[in-house]
C-alpha cells in the first residue's frame, strides 16, 4: 500500500475511535493541492480533521491532490483549487493578490539511492555535499569513484569528556551501564541563555540525532542514560554548541567498497518545490558547481544541459523519485524522507557546513531550521552555512497557500490551517517523517493564518 494511503487510512480510522462523527449531509467540500513533499502529511491532518467536531465545525471535508508544487501554486491562483500547498514562492507578479503563505511543516529532502553490490551490504553511504553537487550535475559518474570512496571509510573520533563554552561546562561519564551528563551554568549564562533550553542529543555515529533531554537552564543540569557503543553526545544552550562529548574512542562509519556501477541520476520531470529547495542549496553551497539561479523545474536550474545518455531519467513527484530508485540499480535521487522510508530505500548521511555526516530525520531537520529566518510574509530563508553539529543540509519548509478575501471556503481553510499547526502535526509530523514547526517560524505561521479570511 502506497505510503499516504496507508497513513491517511490509518489517521481515518483513530479519528474514527476518538472524535464526534460529522454528519456527511452537512458535508462542504474543501479541494486543495500541489506539492508532493507535503502530500503524506496532508493526507493525515486531512482524515483526522475531517472527523473532529470540536475544530470542524463547519462538517467540511477537506481533500489534497498531489500535483506538484508549480500546478498547486497555478491552481490556487485560478481558484481551481481553494487552497494550495508549495515548498516554493510564486515568481514576481504571478502571486494572487489576496495571497497569504502560511509555513505548515518541514522535513529533509533525502538522498536516496540504490547499490547492489556494496560491501558491507548493508552499509549507509555518506557524501559531502560537494559530492551530491556534482553527482546531481552530471560530473561524478560512477559509484566506485575515488572521491565517493574517499570519503566511505571508517575514521576514528576521539574521547572527550568535557567541553566549555559561552559559561556552560558540560562533562560527561561512563559508570557502569550508565552514562552520565553534567551541565554546569554560570549566572551570567543563565541570564544569557534564560529564554532557551539546554539540550542534549546522542547519535549512535552514521545514524539520526536522538534527543537526550531538553530543559530549562539551571546552575546545574543532570541526567543519565543507557551507554550505546560508538555514540557522541552534543550539548547546546539555545542554538550555542557547548560541544561534542564521547565516552571512549568510537569509530565513525565503516569503509565501504563500491560496485563498478554507473550512477543514475532520478530528478522531477514536473514543476516542482522538492527541486525549487535542493537546487537552491546546491546553488547556495556550491555556486561554482550549480551556476544558475533556482527553480521548480530541474532543467531550468541544471549547470548547462541535462545528459540525455539515459545518465538522467525524470519522474513524476515525490512518489515517483522514490519507486524509480527502488526499482532500479544505481540510481539516486532527491525526495522527502517518508517516501524513501515507505519503500525501503536508503538515505545517504550528508556533511553539514559543520563537517559532520548527519542522517535525514525529523530531529535533524528541526535542529537545521533552527538557523532560519521567517519574513513577514512567512516565507522562510534558510542559513546554508550553518554549523549546527546535528543538523541535516538539505531540506524543505511547505508552505500552506490561502486567501485574505473573506468567504465561508476560506473561513474554512483557516480551521484547517489552525488544526494543521495546533494539533496535527505536533502529534503527527516526527512519526510521519515530517519536522513540526517550532519557535519563530511557528510564531509567525499562527499569525499568518490569523490573516486568512481577515478582508
Amino acid at each position: 500500500m502506497k505510503l499516504r494511503r496507508k497513513l491517511a487510512a490509518v489517521a481515518a480510522i483513530a479519528a474514527v475511535a476518538s472524535m464526534t462523527p460529522v454528519s456527511p449531509v452537512s458535508a462542504a467540500p474543501i479541494g486543495g493541492g500541489g506539492a508532493s513533499f507535503l502530500a503524506n502529511m496532508m493526507d493525515i491532518c486531512a482524515a483526522l480533521y475531517n472527523r473532529n467536531s470540536q475544530y470542524n465545525t463547519a462538517s467540511d471535508v477537506v481533500t489534497y491532490a498531489s500535483v506538484g508544487s508549480s500546478s498547486g501554486k497555478t491552481n490556487f491562483a485560478n481558484r481551481t483549487y481553494k487552497f494550495g500547498g508549495s515548498e516554493s514562492a510564486y515568481s514576481s507578479g504571478t502571486a494572487p493578490a489576496d495571497l497569504v503563505y502560511v509555513p505548515l511543516v518541514g522535513g529533509p529532502i533525502a538522498i536516496g539511492y540504490k547499490v547492489d553490490g556494496l560491501s558491507p551490504a548493508n552499509a549507509q553511504v555518506r557524501l559531502t555535499g560537494e559530492l551530491v553537487a556534482k553527482i546531481f550535475a552530471g560530473q561524478i559518474t560512477n559509484w566506485n569513484d575515488p572521491a565517493i570512496a574517499a570519503v566511505n571509510k571508517a575514521t576514528n573520533v576521539k574521547k572527550k569528556l568535557t567541553s566549555s563554552a559561552a559559561g556552560v561546562t558540560a562533562t560527561v561519564a561512563k559508570v557502569g551501564t550508565k552514562v552520565n551528563f553534567t551541565v554546569k551554568m554560570s549566572s551570567a549564562a543563565r541570564a544569557k541563555f534564560a529564554k532557551s533550553k539546554v539540550t542534549i542529543t546522542r547519535t549512535a555515529l552514521g545514524g539520526s540525532p536522538k534527543i537526550v533531554t531538553s530543559t530549562a537552564p539551571r546552575a546545574t543540569v543532570t541526567r543519565s542514560i543507557n551507554y550505546a557503543k560508538d555514540t557522541v553526545y552534543t550539548v547546546k544552550a539555545g542554538k550555542t554548541t557547548i560541544g561534542i562529548l564521547a565516552v571512549e574512542d568510537v569509530v565513525d562509519g565503516v569503509t565501504i567498497t563500491f560496485p563498478n556501477l554507473p550512477i543514475r541520476v532520478v530528478h522531477r520531470s514536473d514543476g516542482s518545490g522538492t527541486t525549487n529547495n535542493f537546487a537552491n542549496y546546491l546553488n547556495k553551497s556550491f555556486p561554482a558547481i550549480w551556476t544558475k539561479p533556482t527553480s521548480d523545474t530541474f532543467a531550468t536550474a541544471f549547470p548547462g544541459t541535462v545528459p540525455t545518455d539515459g545518465s538522467f531519467q525524470s519522474a513524476r513527484g515525490n512518489e515517483g523519485l522514490a519507486n524509480y530508485v527502488r526499482d532500479n540499480n544505481g540510481a539516486i535521487t532527491y525526495a522527502e524522507l517518508s517516501f524513501l522510508d515507505e519503500r525501503g530505500v536508503k538515505s545517504a548521511a550528508v556533511m553539514n557546513p559543520g563537517k559532520r555526516f548527519v542522517q535525514p530525520s525529523p530531529v535533524s531537520s528541526a535542529i537545521w531550521f533552527e538557523a532560519a529566518e521567517v519574513a513577514d510574509t512567512g516565507l522562510v530563508t534558510q542559513n546554508f552555512a550553518n554549523t549546527a553539529a546535528d543538523a541535516y543540509p538539505i531540506n524543505a519548509i511547505s508552505y500552506g497557500l490561502a486567501s485574505k478575501t473573506v468567504s465561508a471556503d476560506n473561513t474554512s481553510v483557516k480551521s484547517y490551517f489552525t488544526f494543521f499547526l495546533n494539533q496535527c502535526a505536533p502529534k503527527n509530523a516526527a512519526g510521519a517523517g515530517y519536522t513540526a514547526l517550532q519557535g519563530a517560524i511557528l510564531t509567525k505561521a499562527i499569525a499568518q493564518v490569523a490573516k486568512i479570511s481577515a478582508g
